[in-house]
């Protein structure tokens, strides 16, 4: 009797725990599965929270308010379908797109772009000025199409188009003189635009100008201010603009050795004739101090694209002269150079001008049919040949062969002096 009951007893620990649980874990399902309009709207909020993107950090927008769902109504039979309530508005409408503060990348952006859209504080500076210093020609016209005026000054009395002259930006130059810019105002440097222009590099700069009516003759103003003499790098040049008057942009041009420069402004009206108002130093002056053969040809009227036929030869050694055109020796001479103490130089020249009858200023004798060198007081002329250097630095021709060579010879030919 005592093993049965034992037995018994084991039995119905073992299935009674089992049983329990069963019964527990069914109830609880039962109960969980009932809908709770609450935890549904909880859900759908966090399912539908937006996200604000920063560069280096995801931070999560405020959730939405809860509201409290409203009590059901008790139903009424109807014989037609009652719809669907919709959810709150909330649950229902899009996530807000995500903002990302904007940052300039290299390669990948476009750099007009952020300087358009992320501006510093530009300190008084007019936002026009501020697009000519990045050289945007586009934004330029942007801006004077939607009022911004082109002659506008800077609070130190700089003008858009002085600062994009000082800049080399043709595009910007000319994108400012359509937009009515004034080609005759001065910048700080109290200096006209064309005199500017003509201490820098660019021909379709100066074209521009002269088109919108600046005159290629204008002179710079004096005194002439340390910020415009820090542009030049010509000793010549510096030297005349601080002691000299009257520099024109074509001596500028020409002391500078910008041919495309000086091209340009002769194409435009640019008078060779115009001198320096107190030491009278013409363009081609200027030119020849920087032996500036090609300049000093175009400044005497030979075209740019033309070579010289006619090149003259004086032997130092041999005390030889010939002429050549075109490669081949036409006429030879004799000839005597400077002695001892007034020896000729040898280079390379230019007929920088040509006279029948000439008179030394410096020794005061006759010399016929004269051809100076390169402004300088040397040239070819007639006078007594003996076969060995006897001269004060010019180069003797026998009186027939000089007018020879007078008449083959033209201004702008080239002439070499060699050992």
């Amino acid at each position: 009797m005592v093993r049965k009951s034992s037995w018994i007893q084991s039995l119905f620990a073992w299935l009674l725990p089992a049983f329990v649980g069963t019964a527990v874990g069914g109830g609880m399902i039962a109960i969980l599965s009932q809908p709770d309009l609450n935890t549904q709207a909880a859900m759908a909020s966090l399912s539908h929270t937006p996200s604000v993107f920063t560069e280096d950090l995801l931070v999560p927008a405020p959730p939405i308010p809860q509201k409290v769902a409203p009590k059901p109504e008790p139903k009424v039979e109807s014989s037609h379908p009652v719809p669907a309530q919709p959810l709150a508005a909330e649950l229902l409408a899009p996530p807000p797109t995500p903002v990302k503060s904007w940052e300039w990348q290299p390669l990948v952006d476009d750099v007009s772009l952020r300087f358009r859209t992320e501006l510093p504080e530009l300190g008084g500076l007019p936002l026009l000025y501020y697009a000519v210093l990045h050289d945007d020609a586009e934004w330029i016209d942007q801006l004077i199409a939607h009022g911004a005026s082109a002659n506008e000054a800077t609070p130190g009395g700089d003008t858009p188009l002085c600062a994009a002259i000082r800049n080399m930006s043709a595009k910007s130059v000319r994108a400012l003189l359509y937009g009515g810019a004034d080609p005759l105002k001065p910048g700080f440097e109290k200096q006209p635009p064309i005199a500017l222009a003509s201490l820098r590099r660019g021909a379709d700069t100066l074209r521009a100008l002269v088109a919108a009516g600046a005159d290629p003759n204008t002179r710079f103003t004096t005194p002439v201010s340390k910020a415009v003499l820090d542009l030049v790098m010509i000793k010549d040049l510096k030297h005349s603009l601080e002691n000299d008057r009257g520099v024109t942009p074509l001596i500028a041009c020409s002391a500078r050795g910008d041919v495309e420069g000086a091209t340009e402004l002769l194409r435009s009206g640019a008078k060779t004739s115009y001198c320096t108002t107190r030491y009278k130093r013409y363009p081609i002056n200027f030119a020849a101090t920087q032996d500036y053969l090609f300049l000093m040809r175009i400044l005497l009227g030979r075209q740019p694209e033309s070579e010289p036929e006619i090149l003259v030869t004086i032997d130092l050694t041999n005390q030889r002269a010939w002429v050549t055109k075109e490669g081949q020796v036409i006429d030879t001479c004799s000839v005597s150079t400077g002695r001892e103490g007034y020896s000729t130089p040898s280079g390379r020249y230019v007929v920088t001008d040509k006279h029948r009858d000439w008179t030394s200023t410096l020794y005061h004798v006759s010399m016929p049919f004269f051809m100076r060198l390169n402004c300088s007081a040397i040239g070819l002329h007639s006078g007594y040949v003996t076969g060995r250097p006897a001269s004060h630095g010019c180069i003797r021709l026998p009186y027939e062969k000089a007018k020879k060579f007078f008449s083959i010879v033209r201004v702008g030919d080239e002439v070499q002096i060699v050992h």
